[in-house]
């Protein structure tokens, strides 16, 4: 049982001290007998029992009733019906930094458990329960087991591993209210609240150092733990002195351009200790001979492959948005024009200054391509889709020292190979939240029935002592003179 405003039952105490120190002070009526030695003799051989005043415990169990239905109590039970659970099998749910879950006829263990088993105890009952239940596991792709009956869907929660790269509650959520539409959903997770209509949090409070970042020449760490980590780190087989400040970063350069990396020492999470950097040769196809192009295309180490490439050069204009990524130079262009702007957000211009530069002006794209580089005076030089990029003529641009710089950023990120996590979010280990239990399946307001059994306990003390011939002073009570 629940209250929902549970500070009025403070007030519990006063109001029954209130209503006994009332009910005690009244005078009651004064009568007149003939022998008043006899009375005062039978009072003192009854001061030896007390009797139960009826009427005061009426009225203090009135109150009680009264000052609980005002703090509006609630009787919230739990009744087994259809059910979705949404289980993380993000990385950061391998990390072994919470303790066993007690239950009575279990040995105790002092092992440390993964997040994700933790969560696997703690929804195995709820879910053997179910009559009809779906399981979701949220990883970088949702996957869904059901909708069935709960307790066949228990080998499919004992079978759930961790290790994606990061978990997309939202989409999952959005499954199950699609898959089981009007049953809750509840998500088990170490990430925060997603908004659903329960949440188990599974954070812990585990120390973790692992590889977040790795590329030519260089190695990003992380610490999650609350203090500063010192220890060895073992790049391209070689031990480095490394400190983490708590919570942070640090990063290690070394003279190579393929990096292997591993953190050595045990900590909460292990997928994140090894890591990798390789290079590969990125297949291109030129439409057209293009010496300059061709020279820079073998600076940076791609091959031919006109059956199958990943990167495609042609000269003229896009009829269509390519299936794959084309850079078009455009074969004829209209007058010059001065760089005024250029579309920042992309990665392949990063680095790439022509602001300032005259170049000629594109002809129209097609429908659905969007400004590149803009002129001074509003006119288009470049477009853009997410396929491909159609620039102005090789011509213009051979000479330019951003030109190198832009097949660069084409090119290099195609051929780079990453083997690792890789993924701060996950080695820095989210912490504990709040968790938000399933709104109970039957709630029932007990404060109009407590209002009613007040008012029965009033007209009960109304009818028994101040209606009518029962209304009569006992004489324990009532003030006695003799004539």
């Amino acid at each position: 049982m629940t209250f929902l405003a549970p500070l009025v039952v403070l007030a519990l105490p006063l109001v029954l001290g209130l209503v006994y120190w009332l009910y005690r002070r009244r005078r009651p009526p004064e009568r007149t007998v003939a022998g008043l030695w006899l009375w005062q003799k039978a009072r003192r051989q009854g001061r030896s029992r007390r009797r139960l005043d009826l009427r005061l415990l009426l009225l203090l169990l009135a109150a009680s009733c009264m000052v609980l239905a005002l703090a509006r109590p609630q009787l919230r039970l739990e009744r087994p019906g259809p059910l979705v659970i949404v289980l993380d099998a993000s990385a950061s749910m391998a990390a072994t930094d919470l303790t066993p879950e007690y239950r009575p006829g279990r040995a105790a263990t002092a092992a440390s458990l993964s997040r994700l088993e933790s969560a696997k105890q703690q929804l195995r009952e709820r879910l053997a329960s179910s009559p009809r239940a779906l399981l979701i596991r949220a990883g970088e792709r949702p996957q869904a087991f059901g909708p069935a009956l709960g307790r066949t869907l228990l080998d499919a929660l004992a079978g759930i591993r961790p290790g994606d790269p990061e978990a997309d509650l939202q989409a999952a959520i959005a499954l199950g209210h699609r898959l089981l539409p009007g049953a809750p959903v509840l998500v088990a997770s170490d990430s925060p609240d997603p908004g659903a209509e329960g949440y188990l949090n599974l954070g812990g409070h585990g120390q973790n150092v692992g590889i977040t970042a790795i590329g030519p020449g260089f190695v990003a760490f992380a610490n999650s733990g609350p203090r500063l980590w010192e220890g060895q780190v073992v790049v391209n087989r070689r031990l480095y002195a490394l400190k983490i400040p708590a919570g942070g970063y640090a990063t290690l350069e070394v003279p190579s351009l393929t990096v292997q990396a591993q953190v050595s020492g045990n900590d909460a999470l292990t997928l994140d200790n090894q890591a990798s950097f390789t290079r590969r040769a990125v297949r291109v196809a030129l439409s057209e001979p293009a010496p300059t192009l061709e020279r820079l295309l073998a600076l940076l180490g791609t091959v031919r492959a006109p059956a199958n490439p990943e990167v495609r050069f042609e000269i003229g204009t896009p009829k269509e948005t390519p299936r794959t990524f084309t850079v078009y130079f455009a074969r004829q262009a209209q007058a010059e024009a001065t760089v005024l702007d250029l579309e920042r957000t992309l990665p392949y211009l990063r680095g790439v200054e022509l602001v300032g530069f005259r170049l000629p002006v594109t002809p129209q794209a097609p429908q659905g391509w969007r400004p590149l580089l803009t002129g001074e005076a509003g006119e288009i030089l470049g477009w853009y889709s997410p396929n491909g990029v159609y620039l102005p003529p090789l011509g213009a641009l051979r000479d330019l020292p951003a030109f190198p710089v832009l097949l660069y950023n084409l090119i290099a990120p195609r051929g780079e190979i990453r083997q690792g996590l890789l993924r701060p979010q996950e080695t820095l280990l989210p912490r504990p939240a709040p968790s938000r239990p399933l709104p109970p399946t039957f709630v029932l307001e007990l404060s109009p029935w407590l209002a009613l059994l007040a008012a029965l306990l009033l007209a009960t003390e109304y009818w028994c002592f101040q209606r009518g011939p029962r209304a009569k002073a006992s004489p324990a009570s009532t003030p006695l003179t003799s004539v």
